[in-house]
């Protein structure tokens, strides 16, 4: 599948967004060399591409700077480079993108969820800065000072979507540009919204924190910007309590070292072709050390 990936759907360098295989020979959408739908970059096919290793380190990052040229916004992500055609209702291509009225959510482009997954894609490669900044931009709490553009919005909601204030979608497709300028207004769109919660609590634990339980452990692989060298959280490991503290050099993720109440940790490399990788850890190793009065333990990153 990735030799098929690698030849077909890699053109000119560039991850097609779509693949159409007619009678001539296969047509790319969401692609630089689409000349059907006027939109050239696809942010969610880069991103799981990313995130299920089919592009190489070299590529990866080369599509991670594409996001960052064609595909980002003051506020995050954004699904394609700029909103599909209004044809007043009827649609041609796509569902909803070309016939919804409403300029929010996936029409309006800016969604968390996708947002989201670009974050976790950040902390794969082991883009600790940008990792922790994306996340900041998922946060409600502030966002003002991080998006001068955002408008109010209610500090303890999850929001669904970054909704760009056009009057509808005519003066979308004209002005869109204006957007990443911050020259138009950037409201909060759903709240109280199930999909994309879970995910934003899951890189919290999982990609910043960098704890995952598994069927037989758990794996550490924290990813945060040196900046936040002595951070220290404190969580509930089956039931006991467990305070981490942090020691981050200049990479910000790959840990180095696993100290538990003070003695070292063995663990086992988890395998990432980007950067160095996790460390898996087994239930009996952690069992041995933890104390049922409270624990302490130490990650050193590169």
């Amino acid at each position: 599948m990735q030799r098929d990936f690698q030849r077909l759907l890699l053109v000119d360098g560039v991850l097609t967004g779509y693949a159409l295989f007619e009678p001539g020979g296969m047509r790319c959408l969401l692609h630089p060399r689409d000349e059907r739908t006027g939109v050239h970059y696809s942010a969610l096919a880069m991103i799981h591409a990313i995130l299920e290793d089919l592009l190489t380190p070299v590529q990866a990052r080369a599509h991670l700077q594409l996001i960052e040229q064609h595909l980002s916004g003051p506020d995050g992500v954004r699904l394609f480079d700029r909103p599909m055609a209004y044809h007043g209702g009827p649609q041609r291509l796509f569902q909803r993108a070309e016939s919804a009225t409403f300029f929010g959510r996936e029409i309006g482009l800016m969604y968390m969820h996708a947002h989201l997954r670009f974050a976790q894609a950040l902390a794969h490669i082991g883009e600790a800065q940008r990792f922790f900044h994306a996340l900041c931009q998922a946060d409600p709490i502030g966002i003002r000072a991080l998006v001068p553009s955002a408008t109010l919005r209610q500090a303890n909601c999850y929001y669904s979507s970054s909704d760009a204030a056009f009057a509808d979608r005519y003066e979308a497709s004209a002005h869109y540009e204006r957007v990443r300028s911050g020259e138009v207004a950037l409201d909060g769109g759903w709240r109280v919204y199930s999909s994309g919660a879970g995910i934003a609590l899951g890189l919290i634990m999982r990609r910043f924190l960098g704890v995952s339980r598994e069927a037989h452990g758990v794996c550490f692989d924290p990813v945060m910007p040196p900046a936040l060298d002595g951070l220290r959280a404190a969580i509930a490991w089956r039931g006991q309590p467990l305070e981490i503290a942090y020691r981050v050099g200049a990479a910000g993720c790959g840990v180095r070292a696993l100290r538990l109440n003070g003695a070292r940790l063995e663990f086992e490399r988890v395998p990432n072709p980007h950067r160095t990788g996790g460390a898996r850890v087994g239930a009996a190793a952690l069992r041995a050390l933890l104390e049922p009065a409270g624990n302490r333990l130490e990650i050193e990153l590169d």
